[in-house]
């Protein structure tokens, strides 16, 4: 009796055992998971649902220069410079106000420009900082910092400037004491910032300009060869 149950017996066991074994693959495949899920990112831990923004403000900042050109001269220096020497006189006049790194930017290393603008450009950069860091509130990324890469230009610089730039201008509104590039590429933070997280504060960033500019306070362009937001203050 007993030889004729074996071969039974023997396929009983296998099945059971390959039950058991699915069962513990199962498990560990499911622990897996919850490690995943209980590993989430910075940006999670910030109480932001993710780095995809709702919608993208970058490409709807697309502002042309004949649409900005005029104001911004009207309302900036008024006057080409040609040199720093005139930049300094227009300091002394209370024209153009020097830009340091504060709470809310740096300033980036410049070849072309100088660290200037006008006071009303100064004061909107101020405000744009600020709003910044407000978005950033109660996430792991606040007190983050954008990062200016060019501010005044003078007339001797543009042209320094276009033999190494082709898509640099000569009319530039630059020029003005208007205008400011910031990078989208390159933010400041205590810690070293992932790929997801620098596109998380660009969009911020872009958010924040998208709403400056439909309050009429600024014109914007998206720039994506030079990677930054070209703005002029309105």
């Amino acid at each position: 009796m007993k030889n004729r149950l074996l071969p039974y017996i023997v396929v009983l066991s296998g099945v059971l055992a390959f039950i058991s074994l699915s069962s513990s693959k199962k498990k560990n495949y499911a622990n897996e998971i919850n490690v995943i899920k209980l590993a989430p990112t910075k940006i999670e831990t910030a109480n932001v649902d993710s780095c995809f923004h709702e919608k993208n403000y970058a490409l709807e900042l697309n502002d042309r220069v004949a649409s900005y050109l005029n104001e911004s001269f009207r309302k900036g220096t008024g006057k080409l410079l040609n040199s720093k020497n005139e930049i300094n006189r227009f300091v002394y006049k209370g024209k153009l106000v020097k830009i340091s790194d504060n709470e809310y930017y740096t300033i980036g290393k410049m070849r072309y420009s100088y660290p200037y603008l006008t006071q009303n450009a100064q004061l909107f950069l101020d405000e744009l900082g600020e709003r910044f860091h407000l978005a950033l509130e109660n996430t792991s990324l606040q007190c983050s910092q954008f990062k200016i890469t060019s501010l005044l230009r003078t007339t001797s610089s543009i042209e320094r400037m276009m033999k190494s730039n082709k898509n640099s201008i000569k009319n530039s509104s630059h020029l003005h004491g208007t205008t400011f590039d910031i990078s989208y590429a390159n933010f400041v933070h205590s810690e070293d910032l992932s790929n997801s997280e620098i596109s998380y504060l660009a969009g911020i960033l872009a958010r924040t300009l998208w709403d400056l500019r439909n309050e009429k306070k600024c014109f914007v362009t998206y720039e994506v060869w030079q990677k930054c937001f070209h703005v002029v203050v309105r």
